[in-house]
Protein backbone atom coordinates (compact mmCIF):
# COMPACT_ATOMS: atom_id res chain seq x y z
CA UNK A 1 0.00 0.00 0.00
CA UNK A 2 1.16 3.18 -1.01
CA UNK A 3 0.99 6.09 2.09
CA UNK A 4 0.75 9.51 0.46
CA UNK A 5 1.26 12.55 2.92
CA UNK A 6 -0.50 15.94 1.32
CA UNK A 7 -2.74 18.66 2.70
CA UNK A 8 -5.34 20.68 2.30
CA UNK A 9 -6.41 23.65 3.95
CA UNK A 10 -9.37 26.03 3.55
CA UNK A 11 -10.02 29.47 4.28
CA UNK A 12 -13.16 31.84 3.93
CA UNK A 13 -12.71 35.34 2.71
CA UNK A 14 -14.62 38.12 2.21
CA UNK A 15 -13.26 39.83 -1.00
CA UNK A 16 -13.20 39.05 -4.23
CA UNK A 17 -11.40 36.04 -5.74
CA UNK A 18 -8.81 38.87 -8.02
CA UNK A 19 -8.48 40.66 -4.57
CA UNK A 20 -7.47 37.44 -3.13
CA UNK A 21 -4.63 36.51 -5.37
CA UNK A 22 -3.47 39.73 -5.69
CA UNK A 23 -2.91 39.36 -1.48
CA UNK A 24 -1.48 35.62 -2.02
CA UNK A 25 1.28 36.89 -4.80
CA UNK A 26 1.89 40.38 -2.98
CA UNK A 27 2.84 38.23 0.75
CA UNK A 28 6.01 36.68 -1.05
CA UNK A 29 6.73 39.36 -3.58
CA UNK A 30 5.66 43.20 -3.12
CA UNK A 31 4.52 42.94 0.38
CA UNK A 32 6.48 40.69 2.28
CA UNK A 33 6.18 39.72 5.89
CA UNK A 34 9.39 40.32 7.59
CA UNK A 35 9.81 36.33 7.60
CA UNK A 36 9.92 36.14 3.36
CA UNK A 37 13.36 37.99 3.26
CA UNK A 38 13.58 37.85 -0.40
CA UNK A 39 11.47 37.08 -3.79
CA UNK A 40 11.74 37.12 -7.48
CA UNK A 41 8.96 36.40 -9.65
CA UNK A 42 7.95 36.01 -13.32
CA UNK A 43 4.45 35.63 -13.04
CA UNK A 44 3.51 33.40 -15.99
CA UNK A 45 3.25 29.71 -16.32
CA UNK A 46 6.61 28.15 -16.71
CA UNK A 47 7.83 31.48 -15.04
CA UNK A 48 10.23 31.02 -11.91
CA UNK A 49 9.83 32.70 -8.92
CA UNK A 50 12.62 32.01 -6.08
CA UNK A 51 11.42 32.88 -2.67
CA UNK A 52 14.00 32.96 0.46
CA UNK A 53 12.47 32.53 4.03
CA UNK A 54 13.03 33.03 7.25
CA UNK A 55 10.50 31.95 10.01
CA UNK A 56 12.71 32.51 13.10
CA UNK A 57 12.84 30.13 15.32
CA UNK A 58 13.51 27.95 12.66
CA UNK A 59 16.48 28.26 10.44
CA UNK A 60 16.14 30.01 6.68
CA UNK A 61 15.83 27.85 3.61
CA UNK A 62 14.40 28.65 0.33
CA UNK A 63 12.01 27.34 -2.50
CA UNK A 64 13.02 27.54 -6.06
CA UNK A 65 9.10 27.50 -7.52
CA UNK A 66 8.50 27.13 -11.14
CA UNK A 67 4.75 28.21 -12.40
CA UNK A 68 2.41 25.39 -13.68
CA UNK A 69 -1.17 27.45 -13.12
CA UNK A 70 -1.78 31.68 -13.44
CA UNK A 71 -5.22 32.48 -13.71
CA UNK A 72 -5.65 35.95 -11.84
CA UNK A 73 -8.67 34.85 -9.50
CA UNK A 74 -9.19 31.44 -10.64
CA UNK A 75 -5.66 29.32 -9.58
CA UNK A 76 -2.29 29.79 -8.94
CA UNK A 77 -0.01 26.86 -8.70
CA UNK A 78 3.60 25.65 -8.59
CA UNK A 79 6.24 22.79 -8.08
CA UNK A 80 8.47 24.21 -5.28
CA UNK A 81 12.01 22.42 -4.39
CA UNK A 82 12.72 23.22 -0.90
CA UNK A 83 16.55 23.40 -0.05
CA UNK A 84 18.32 24.53 2.97
CA UNK A 85 19.78 28.13 3.14
CA UNK A 86 23.12 26.89 1.08
CA UNK A 87 20.75 25.34 -1.70
CA UNK A 88 21.02 21.54 -0.82
CA UNK A 89 17.29 20.37 -1.84
CA UNK A 90 15.53 19.13 1.27
CA UNK A 91 12.24 17.92 -0.94
CA UNK A 92 9.75 18.72 -4.06
CA UNK A 93 6.18 19.22 -3.40
CA UNK A 94 3.18 20.90 -5.87
CA UNK A 95 1.18 23.42 -4.62
CA UNK A 96 -2.04 24.85 -5.62
CA UNK A 97 -4.42 27.79 -4.79
CA UNK A 98 -7.50 28.31 -6.09
CA UNK A 99 -10.19 31.32 -5.39
CA UNK A 100 -13.99 30.07 -5.43
CA UNK A 101 -16.00 32.86 -5.65
CA UNK A 102 -19.22 32.70 -3.32
CA UNK A 103 -22.16 34.48 -1.50
CA UNK A 104 -19.53 35.51 1.30
CA UNK A 105 -16.73 36.46 -0.94
CA UNK A 106 -13.91 33.75 -1.85
CA UNK A 107 -13.14 30.78 -0.24
CA UNK A 108 -8.96 29.92 -0.27
CA UNK A 109 -7.94 26.38 -0.98
CA UNK A 110 -4.71 25.31 -0.90
CA UNK A 111 -3.79 21.62 -1.60
CA UNK A 112 0.74 20.72 -1.02
CA UNK A 113 1.13 16.92 -1.90
CA UNK A 114 4.03 15.14 -2.57
CA UNK A 115 5.71 15.31 0.93
CA UNK A 116 8.15 12.30 2.07
CA UNK A 117 6.50 11.95 5.60
CA UNK A 118 3.90 13.14 7.82
CA UNK A 119 6.45 15.10 9.91
CA UNK A 120 7.45 16.95 7.28
CA UNK A 121 4.04 17.35 5.95
CA UNK A 122 2.72 18.98 9.59
CA UNK A 123 5.41 21.22 9.77
CA UNK A 124 3.73 23.14 6.71
CA UNK A 125 0.17 22.42 7.42
CA UNK A 126 0.97 23.99 10.75
CA UNK A 127 1.75 26.93 9.08
CA UNK A 128 -0.41 27.67 6.13
CA UNK A 129 -3.53 28.55 7.97
CA UNK A 130 -1.94 31.47 9.08
CA UNK A 131 -0.97 32.34 6.39
CA UNK A 132 -3.99 32.19 4.55
CA UNK A 133 -5.81 34.18 7.33
CA UNK A 134 -3.24 36.98 6.63
CA UNK A 135 -3.97 36.75 3.05
CA UNK A 136 -7.32 37.41 3.70
CA UNK A 137 -6.62 40.24 5.55
CA UNK A 138 -4.41 41.68 2.77
CA UNK A 139 -7.43 40.82 -0.04
CA UNK A 140 -10.23 42.58 2.32
CA UNK A 141 -7.62 46.18 2.80
CA UNK A 142 -7.50 45.74 -0.87
CA UNK A 143 -11.24 45.41 -1.69
CA UNK A 144 -11.33 48.80 0.57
Amino acid sequence: MDETFDLSVEHPVDASPEDCFDAFVALYDSDRPDWVTGSELDLRVGGRWHVRFHPAPDPPFREERTLTDVHRGVELGYHARIQDDAGHERFATRVLVTFAPGAGGTTLRLTQTGFDDEATRDEFAANWPGVLEEVGRRAQRLGG
